[in-house]
């Protein structure tokens, strides 16, 4: 992108009354002295959107926040669309996470892998139909960034429904590996001042069940 297409982004936050994720990006944003532009925010829960938007219009910066009351008004012609949402309730999470524990099931991450992965999908990937469909009516250009659960099978599904789209999943699993790395060689190989960009690794699986199959710090091999 050019610089003068840069510091005018329309980007579109399916989500947008987030706590955690929405004020994360919010201040990522505001750490970027040359990008700028529109910060569109929808969400179902509106109280919380409009608080979203005082938040980030009180950040420095070159963005500007909205709040769009319909989805298509919130992606029409967007550069960038950022999904992350809570599908149901955090009772619902709850329950995802321990009634499979009666049973002696125990998982490692409940909202993607599991019983819990399985109902957490039921109620998401209906929400992710509509939102590939309007994605695909009114951004179909558009980078989409999922941050929601289960990975694998909201990907999937905006694909399926709109095999054209550019989508990508993110999650800071695997950054967190790498931080945990790098504490580990300072500690172990009494070296000072590790990156976690120069903890290099190769990842297998999907989200939320990865493993790391090599690790290496400037050429020499982690076990």
């Amino acid at each position: 992108m050019k610089k003068k297409e840069i510091g005018d982004l329309k980007i579109a936050y399916i989500g947008g009354g987030s706590r955690a994720w929405a004020w994360t990006f919010m201040t990522d944003l505001a750490l970027d002295k040359d990008a700028g532009g529109e910060i569109r925010l929808y969400d179902i829960d509106r109280e919380a959107v409009r608080h979203n938007k005082i938040i980030g219009n009180s950040l420095p910066g070159n963005w500007r926040y909205a709040t769009y009351e319909t989805l298509p008004e919130a992606l029409d012609g967007v550069d960038f669309i950022i999904i992350s949402i809570l599908p149901g309730t955090f009772a619902e999470m709850r329950s995802d996470v321990h009634l499979p524990e009666r049973l002696g099931i125990y998982q490692s991450v409940g909202d993607t892998t599991g019983p819990g992965g399985i109902m957490r999908a039921m109620r998401t990937l209906p929400m992710f139909v509509e939102f590939a469909e309007a994605i695909r009516s009114c951004a179909p250009d558009a980078w989409v960034i999922n941050y929601t659960n289960p990975m694998a099978l909201c990907l999937r599904t905006l694909y399926h429904v709109f095999p054209k789209i550019k989508a990508l999943g993110c999650c800071h699993e695997v950054f967190g590996t790498q931080e945990l790395l790098a504490a580990m060689v300072e500690r172990k190989l009494g070296v000072d001042g590790v990156k976690r960009r120069e903890i290099e690794v190769n990842v297998l699986g999907l989200n939320h069940f990865t493993w790391f199959s090599s690790a290496s710090y400037k050429g020499n091999g982690l076990k």
